[in-house]
């Protein structure tokens, strides 16, 4: 009976390292899709200010601020992420998505006041869309949801 119990031990003991390690990885995206969900709205208020000709100056420092600070918890998240996946298709796939919104970020904040039309038009939730679920696809399948 002892070595039986004992031979159970072990086995659970593999079960609960492979969890945690599992919601390590869980976590890390859970942070990241909460950032990014905090960010990606504050960006497009931002841009929606910018484009507006009756926005003053100190509404557009405003929201600038405000979306800074969202990038700020998204960057510690991306490279909590990153850290976490290793060098990984998953890991790539989330930092192309946070990059290219970080790219039409910054054409958003050198563009001119008002925003350009065609900037204007854009719409970066739309343009991640299909990354977005292609990512959170993959991470199920790596960790068997």
């Amino acid at each position: 009976m002892r070595q039986y119990k004992a031979n159970l031990n072990s086995l659970l003991t593999v079960n609960l390292v492979n969890r945690n390690g599992q919601a390590k990885l869980l976590a890390a995206y859970q942070e990241l899709r909460g950032r990014l969900a905090e960010w990606l709205p504050a960006e497009v208020e931002y841009a929606e200010i910018k484009s507006r000709r009756s926005s003053t100056r100190e509404k557009i420092e405003k929201g600038k601020s405000d979306a800074v600070n969202k990038l700020a918890w998204a960057i510690g998240a991306a490279a909590d992420f990153q850290s976490a996946w290793g060098d990984s298709e998953v890991s790539d796939l989330a930092g192309a998505i946070f990059y290219h919104v970080a790219d039409w970020c910054d054409e958003i904040e050198e563009a001119p006041f008002p925003l350009p039309a065609d900037l204007k038009r854009r719409d970066i939730l739309e343009e991640i869309s299909e990354a977005s679920t292609g990512l959170h696809l993959m991470i199920c399948e790596e960790l068997s949801m």
